[in-house]
């Protein structure tokens, strides 16, 4: 009976053996899959599994794994949207962590701040510096969200304005860590508007006061000293009042025109049309004013210029105000002459008025076709200038698509130009 029992304990050895090699190979396979993160294939058919029991076992991780890989794949998705979205918006959005290492930044803040670069990893301080951004950051590491707040970034030589806000978000490093979001909202082309808009404001204020504290306080002579004043001085406060009255009314119908080709660029109205008949209407209108003895002016057109579109009363208001500053600031010329010529490319007309006057100091022609701006203030005011002459001309050439330009050299006399397109241009919403 020995060796019977000694034949059966072997063979249950035996089958343990091989059950403990099967069970090991199957835990084995269970941890690749979710070491893997993919469904277990086992070599056992499913009789087998179900005999040693781990049938459940297997079916169960199999739909774990599923549900961890629909769940990842759902969250990556997500991901990748908000990501693209952040990247299209126009607004500056960082994340930062509690050190203010940047662990996200979209293409518009890599764009501005670091020419398409890549700033993750960065610390915020060394990207963008600004004492006002500090300040900010400050108060919000102490509270959740923080209001919009304006501030300023030194960009090389340039300083841009912002709207910033932050708010605290879920880290994107562990689960438990936290987070910043930082917002800018670029607001440096409403603060340069803002500033010129108050320059303006000033500048208009400025021409304003001056004739009408003149004005008023000739006419508060006049009553006040009514039975004592002499025909003489009455008459030479009332020509005051009405000089500066007139001066007054100029300024007032320059701050119109403005305006209105501001407003309204689309009252331009082109029209082909030669250009040689209207630089000798021009020159016709002011020999009157001219010592033919001494003074001339003269009209040269390229025979290669036929017609092209314009707006005729627009551009003859142009050279008006060419001209009349000639007259103005350079009355004693013996030269005007109007020039129109085709550019080299043969795209462009460019029309001139140049005179021989004691021309324009170089540090001002930069800034002549600004508005107010005068070369010489007391002689503009003296002889009626508004300060906004040149500035309608930069106007209306623009809505033509044409440029401005002034050349000059003192002692020898001044080129103003611009250029008007042989073909339909001009004014478009992009322009």
């Amino acid at each position: 009976m020995l060796w019977f029992f000694t034949i059966v304990l072997l063979f249950t050895t035996l089958v343990l053996f091989f059950r403990v090699l099967r069970l090991r190979r199957l835990l084995k396979g269970m941890e690749g899959a979710v070491r893997t993160r993919r469904r277990l294939l086992s070599e056992d058919s499913t009789d087998a599994l179900k005999r040693m029991g781990a049938l459940g076992l297997v079916e169960s991780l199999n739909e774990l794994i599923d549900s961890h890989n629909d769940a990842s794949a759902q969250k990556s998705g997500y991901s990748s949207q908000v990501e693209a979205m952040l990247g299209a918006v126009q607004e500056v959005v960082i994340v930062f962590d509690e050190d203010r290492v940047v662990e996200y930044a979209n293409r518009s803040a890599e764009k501005l701040f670091r020419r398409g670069e890549s700033i993750q990893g960065l610390r915020l301080e060394g990207v963008l510096r600004s004492l006002t951004l500090l300040e900010l950051l400050d108060v919000a590491a102490k509270v959740e969200r923080t209001e919009p707040t304006q501030i300023h970034i030194e960009q090389g030589s340039e300083t841009l304005w912002f709207e910033a806000s932050c708010a605290k978000v879920t880290g994107l490093g562990a689960e438990d860590s936290q987070s910043t979001l930082l917002v800018l909202h670029d607001i440096t082309k409403l603060k340069a508007l803002e500033v010129m808009r108050r320059e303006f404001v000033a500048n208009v204020s400025h021409e304003l006061r001056t004739p009408l504290t003149i004005i008023k306080g000739f006419a508060e002579t006049l009553i006040d000293d009514e039975a004592s004043i002499q025909p003489k001085a009455r008459l030479r406060f009332t020509t005051k009042i009405l000089n500066n009255a007139e001066r007054l009314h100029v300024l007032v119908e320059d701050l119109l025109t403005i305006s209105r080709l501001e407003s309204r660029p689309d009252q331009i109205e082109p029209i082909d049309q030669p250009l040689h008949g209207l630089l000798d209407e021009v020159a016709e209108n002011y020999r009157s004013r001219i010592d033919p003895q001494t003074q001339a002016i003269e009209v040269q057109v390229d025979a290669g210029i036929h017609s092209l579109p314009f707006d005729r009363y627009r551009i003859h208001q142009v050279l008006d105000n060419f001209i009349e500053n000639v007259f103005r600031y350079a009355p004693d010329f013996t030269r005007i002459q109007l020039e129109a010529c085709l550019e080299a490319d043969g795209q462009q007309v460019r029309c001139a008025v140049v005179d021989d006057g004691p021309g324009i100091p170089a540090k001002d022609l930069p800034h002549i076709f600004e508005r107010f701006y005068r070369v010489d203030k007391g002689r503009s005011r003296e002889t009626g200038g508004t300060g906004l002459g040149l500035s309608i001309v930069k106007h209306i050439v623009q809505l033509h698509g044409g440029t401005v330009r002034a050349e000059s050299q003192l002692g020898k006399g001044t080129r103003m130009s611009f250029t008007l397109p042989c073909g339909l241009a001009p004014y478009s919403e992009k322009s």
